[in-house]
């Protein structure tokens, strides 16, 4: 035999699976340094085995009539709403919340706006009641109440104002 052929012959079959774990390390791992993370929120709501639904009509409409500026008593409007709850449970605790309407400048600071000019009429809105627990299938009626008061109204501008209030029932 020639000394060519005494050398061992090293084929790629041979040499195993160093040079491929090698590559795969120092080649393929090499984007993985430049890899970025994200973050995925995950969330989930689960509802009530209740649920109430405001009876038609779902709106109500507070209306203060006219307002005279010289009163020194508090205008007042007030109109109910009727709702039912349905579901599993033979009573149903609820809440009852609004927000603070289309003019607020905070929370429960309601302002109505005057039809035309840039003026503010304040007011405050009650829903009586605001909780409770009321029987499967049986009507419960709230009330909604609002005042102006006369440091509201005394200086306004003459007009109509108005504003739009949404009503939140939660079982």
């Amino acid at each position: 035999m020639s000394r060519l052929n005494s050398r061992p012959f090293t084929t790629p079959a041979r040499l195993g699976w160093w040079p491929v774990f090698t590559w795969l390390l120092l080649g393929a791992a090499t984007p993985a340094l430049a890899a970025d993370n994200a973050t995925v929120s995950i969330g989930a709501t689960v509802l009530s085995k209740n649920n109430c639904k405001f009876r038609y009509p779902g709106s109500a409409t507070l209306a203060f009539g006219n307002i005279d500026p010289s009163s020194s008593a508090n205008a007042t409007a007030s109109a109910t709403l009727t709702f039912r709850c349905a579901g599993a449970s033979p009573t149903v605790s609820y809440a009852l919340s609004h927000n603070s309407g289309l003019y607020e400048t905070g929370v429960n600071l309601n302002r109505m706006k005057h039809a035309t000019l840039n003026a503010y009429l304040p007011y405050a809105l009650t829903l009586t009641p605001s909780s409770g627990t009321v029987a499967k299938n049986v009507n419960q009626t709230i009330t909604l109440t609002s005042t102006v008061t006369p440091a509201g109204f005394q200086n306004a501008a003459m007009g109509a104002y108005a504003d739009t209030v949404v009503i939140t029932l939660n079982p």
